[in-house]
């Protein structure tokens, strides 16, 4: 069970007899990082300054206060501890009731056997290790989950295509505690013109220097950093140990598929502890996420101009159609012409005006397509409606040849 010294768990033990501590420190200082405590109330002070322990070992009859109710105070600040009980007494009462409150794993009795209290400290280690996987996937799945309800939905509220991006690096910027964040798109593998910026509050009211918040924070491509990305198309991270400028830096690419979208960068004061890996994991899965979404606005976006362009050649269109459709009619003896010409009302093609026939000897009805004011082939219905003096009652109106 011997560990390197970095994977060591943390095991305290509390007892108020020195020789017994020191035997427990002997016992188990090879395989753990032992914390040893005089009292409960100094563990207590212990935990406060170092916080969770992977396994406690306490003596049951303490001169402050019982070993499980010790025991009992640490339950709700660290639910993953593991908790044994030494006890030269039969308290059963007492040990009973923490064991089912599920404050106790398992308690020993004194005189205790070394080679019996390390298997049974073993058997905690496991345990801890178990339980302390199973807690970090569910904190980290609860994590994520609430991560990107959080950017659909603020993505889902967004208005267009910029108010998305500036979103998308607002929420990025507080859900991973960034103190900046630049998001710019990328046009043609290159950085584009336009720039979505978030700062946070702390980096607002730093007053060391003033002068470069009045200019428009950018990302250059002459950053080695940057030029990994673009190369690479991966997320490429620089601490602040490793640069002069006093900051953590992380690169993010926004791609979807084949398509280069944007480039994010997120940044943290040098004072600031670093992102770890979880958190590059968590970016990752959200920018994906992120990159989708921008893939369909910018298609969005690329469609409303294209309408609008279409809209704009339509008019066009239409002051074409307008001079070339023929407006006037001869007249002709013994026959009344009534007909009309309309330009196109929609994008998509033209369109035949119907227009009520009167009760005329004979009457026709018929249409010729117009493509942006040059004349196009086209076929078109021709109707026709006959009536003379000797027509039936209900004579056929309508007809199609």
């Amino acid at each position: 069970m011997t560990e390197d010294a970095h994977d060591k768990l943390k095991l305290m033990v509390v007892d108020d007899e020195p020789d017994n501590l020191a035997l427990l420190y002997r016992t188990f200082r090879r395989d753990f990082d032992v914390v040893r405590a005089k009292s409960a109330i100094e563990a207590l002070a212990i935990l406060d300054q170092q916080g969770e322990m992977a396994i406690i070992i306490s003596d049951q009859r303490m001169p402050e206060m019982l070993g499980t109710e010790f025991l009992s105070k640490t339950v709700n600040r660290f639910p993953d501890t593991i908790r044994i009980v030494l006890t030269g007494y039969t308290d059963v009462e007492d040990l009973v009731e923490a064991i089912n409150a599920g404050k106790v794993f398992k308690y020993i009795t004194k005189p205790w056997s070394p080679d019996q209290l390390k298997i049974v400290v073993q058997q905690a280690a496991e345990t801890y290790r178990v339980v302390k996987q199973r807690t970090n996937e569910l904190r980290r799945a609860l994590r994520r989950e609430s991560l990107f309800n959080a950017v659909t939905k603020a993505i889902h509220e967004s208005l267009d295509y910029e108010s998305m991006l500036h979103t998308i690096a607002a929420t990025l910027g507080k859900a991973f505690t960034a103190s900046q964040v630049i998001l710019q798109p990328i046009e043609g593998d290159r950085l584009a013109p336009s720039v979505f910026l978030y700062q946070d509050s702390i980096y607002n009211s730093d007053e060391s220097n003033p002068g470069d918040r009045d200019t428009p924070a950018r990302l250059s491509e002459d950053n080695p950093l940057l030029q990994s990305v673009f190369t690479t198309r991966e997320i490429q991270i620089e601490q602040a140990s490793d640069t002069t400028l006093g900051h953590h830096h992380l690169l993010v690419p926004l791609a979807y598929q084949q398509d280069f979208l944007a480039v994010l960068s997120l940044q943290r004061a040098d004072h600031a502890p670093s992102w770890s890996s979880e958190d590059i994991e968590q970016i990752r899965g959200v920018a994906e996420q992120a990159s989708l979404a921008i893939s369909q606005a910018k298609l969005y976006q690329r469609t409303q101009k294209q309408a609008e362009q279409m809209r704009a050649e339509l008019e066009v269109a239409r002051q074409i159609q307008g001079n070339l459709l023929r407006q006037s009619w001869p007249e002709l003896d013994g026959m009344k012409v009534q007909a009309c010409c309309y330009p196109a009302r929609e994008v998509g093609g033209d369109f035949l005006k119907s227009m009520p026939i009167p009760r005329v000897t004979f009457g026709l009805r018929s249409g010729m397509c117009l493509a942006k004011g040059f004349r196009q082939p086209c076929s078109w219905p021709v109707q026709f409606r006959y009536c003379g003096e000797n027509c039936p009652k209900n004579p056929p109106q309508n007809r199609t040849l």
